[in-house]
């Protein structure tokens, strides 16, 4: 998990470059995203506790507000040696539409994205999928290891498709996280590639029975 410097010597004779991996971390192009990055930044670490700092390597940090300078983005962070957070991604995403809504299957559902923190479940990682509640496929999905009343939620992170790409940026789900196709595998492959290994488990608590 060591960050990779590049050699800018010289060479003797031309070699043929290597294109560089998906998920290697790009250089803020501007300062707008350098303040976004350092806003983002603090209002993850406000909520982390010293257990989460310490036992995990990547963190996703999701603004589900409607505006804002933040509004409606994906900040993924990975941390560094001695702890620190940098910036990897500032994406485009889309939140929940907080509405009562009726599903094609006909289901009342208030389609909000929750708020709290939440583990990625790594049994249920797909590069395909459908949602059967909202009939719509769900490319590059990896679902949320949460439970309320009980049960595991259709919560994921996945791939917006058809007009629901151009609608990054706003809210625009029925409670998932929206990033484009291109992001949404750049991070599904990063996670895979990168992030394997034994984690503490969010506590269940029997009495609401939810875990967050």
């Amino acid at each position: 998990k060591a960050a990779k410097k590049v050699d800018l010597k010289p060479l003797a004779k031309p070699v043929e470059k290597k294109a560089a991996p998906a998920w290697r971390i790009p250089e803020p192009p501007d300062a707008t995203l350098g303040n976004r990055a350092m806003a983002a930044s603090q209002r993850l670490k406000a909520g982390l506790s010293e257990d989460m700092l310490n036992n995990f390597d990547l963190f996703l940090y999701v603004s589900k507000a409607e505006r804002g300078p933040l509004a409606q983005r994906m900040y993924v962070f990975q941390k560094q040696q001695g702890g620190g957070l940098k910036l990897a991604y500032d994406w485009a995403a889309s939140t929940g539409r907080e509405k009562n809504e009726i599903s094609p299957r006909g289901r009342a559902s208030f389609t909000a994205t929750p708020q709290g923190y939440y583990q990625l479940d790594p049994e249920r990682m797909y590069r395909r999928y459908r949602s059967y509640s909202w009939d719509q496929p769900m490319p590059n999905a990896m679902f949320f290891n949460w439970e309320r009343q009980g049960l595991q939620t259709g919560l994921a992170i996945h791939a917006a498709s058809g007009e629901d790409v151009s609608k990054l940026g706003q809210r625009n789900s029925a409670g998932c996280i929206h990033l484009s196709p291109e992001n949404a595998a750049t991070l599904q492959d990063m996670i895979r590639a990168n992030y394997r290994g034994p984690v503490p488990r969010f506590a269940y608590n029997e009495a609401t029975r939810t875990m967050s």
